[in-house]
């Protein structure tokens, strides 16, 4: 057997164990993983985040804040296209002074609309970044209880395991008592900074 055939066939065998791998993890769910280990535990912060009842109506909030972004720009920025689509077609029959002066009042609106949607989107961007916070802090309590309820000694993100016993994931109990504790919260949009 040549080194090539050989390197070949372990390639094969590479991407056989690979796509065991991920059929295995597939149908991790449905499996349990050996007994549940005192003191290991398994949260997924995103998972928390997201299907919370506080966490869901922030992230309905944050979407349409940024609905309501997005719908501002385009319409400044379709009417600056719209605009210069005009002057393009008046640029023959206009005086090159008049052509002159309105394309540099466009030049100088575009500007002004990049200015703009840099400081749109750093509002989102720094809202996102404030209610994530918000909610680690209201959930940093619960967790604190719930990890010393159940004695964890350490404690793993769900989502980056590979496999593990369901027993030991306690995202849904955080979630439970957030959505008991925790109601949502109004916010809107961080003012410009």
């Amino acid at each position: 057997m040549t080194t090539r055939s050989l390197s070949t066939q372990l390639a094969g065998s590479a991407a056989g164990l690979v796509a065991g791998l991920v059929l295995l993890a597939g149908g991790a769910s449905a499996q349990t993983f050996g007994p549940p280990t005192p003191g290991v535990c398994f949260l997924s912060k995103q998972g928390v985040l997201n299907q919370s009842n506080a966490g869901a109506a922030a992230n309905h909030r944050f979407e349409q804040l940024r609905g309501a972004v997005a719908q501002e720009l385009s319409g400044e920025r379709n009417a600056i296209a719209n605009d210069a689509k005009v002057l393009e077609i008046q640029k023959p029959v206009i005086d090159i002074a008049v052509y002159q002066q309105r394309a540099g009042a466009l030049a100088l609106r575009q500007q002004a609309f990049q200015s703009l949607e840099n400081t749109r989107n750093d509002q989102l961007n720094r809202t996102r970044a404030d209610i994530t916070a918000r909610l680690i802090q209201a959930m940093a309590p619960i967790l604190a209880q719930v990890l010393s309820e159940h004695r964890c000694s350490a404690v793993f993100e769900a989502s980056g395991a590979y496999a593990y016993n369901r027993q030991m994931d306690l995202t849904g109990e955080v979630i439970s008592i957030m959505n008991a504790q925790l109601p949502a919260f109004p916010f809107d949009l961080d003012p410009p900074g």
